[in-house]
């Protein structure tokens, strides 16, 4: 057995905390300090780091926290059933640094077959960390690079070693919660990103807003409503995302 696949196996029994925009549907359970929650998202757009990768699409969620620890899995199928992603993270919080190590897997390679780590492997292995600078001023920053993975090439056919870096501003306007935010791809990641032979480059520019809303009679569960608009200047690329979430 390779390292490729030892880091895959390892990867594989984890997952990744969802951030600030979309509320799921949760239904939780918690047994001796471990919380267990599941929950699904609805959304006009899948666009991944200001990427456009498919239409509108189902996208579900499991997770598991206990303590500092947790682990999640999480997907996108779209309606037309043409594209499909499944992403595990294992993340750990220390304080306002967070830490994580995630299988991204998605379809649209040579050979889209799940258990497979060879030289065609769909899937890539990305380690990331992320700081909330300050209480009160809770501007984020965010690092990812992916590790492994067949597909991680620049447009020479190069391991690219495919980075973003994001700086990202949380706020709220009378009951909306917001968040602004912009992020950069710092070096030519073409199979990752799409950047072409371009090196550092504008990624994502966007805007994020949500409420959601308690349902009277039904005990602890919610639905929300989310919007995005995202710029992708290094594609010349817009994007306007709605999501409508559920959580109980």
């Amino acid at each position: 057995m390779n390292d490729f696949v030892k880091r895959r196996i390892v990867v594989s029994i984890t997952a990744l905390a969802m951030g600030f925009s979309t509320p799921g549907l949760h239904a939780q359970e918690k047994t001796n300090g471990v919380r267990f929650s599941g929950g699904t998202d609805l959304v006009s757009t899948y666009v991944w780091r200001g990427v456009y990768e498919s239409g509108p699409a189902f996208q579900p969620v499991l997770a598991l926290t206990a303590g500092n620890f947790s682990a999640t899995a999480w997907g996108s199928v779209d309606f037309d059933n043409k594209y499909k992603e499944m992403d595990l993270t294992l993340a750990y919080t220390l304080g306002p640094v967070t830490l994580s190590l995630a299988d991204l897997y998605w379809t649209g390679h040579a050979d889209d077959r799940y258990f497979i780590f060879d030289d065609c492997s769909p899937h890539r292995i990305e380690v990331g960390a992320s700081w909330v600078v300050s209480e009160k001023a809770p501007v984020t920053l965010s690092w990812y690079t992916i590790l492994f993975g067949a597909a991680d090439v620049n447009d020479k056919g190069e391991r690219a070693y495919a980075s973003y870096f994001e700086v990202a501003y949380p706020f709220t306007v009378k009951t909306v919660g917001l968040k602004a935010g912009v992020g950069v791809v710092p070096w030519n990641a073409a199979a990752t990103y799409a950047t072409n032979d371009r090196g550092f480059c504008v990624q994502n520019v966007f805007l994020n807003a949500g409420k959601s809303w308690n349902i009277k009679g039904a005990d602890s569960m919610s639905i929300g409503f989310s919007t995005e608009l995202s710029w992708n200047p290094a594609l010349d690329d817009v994007n306007f995302v709605g999501r409508i979430s559920f959580r109980m």
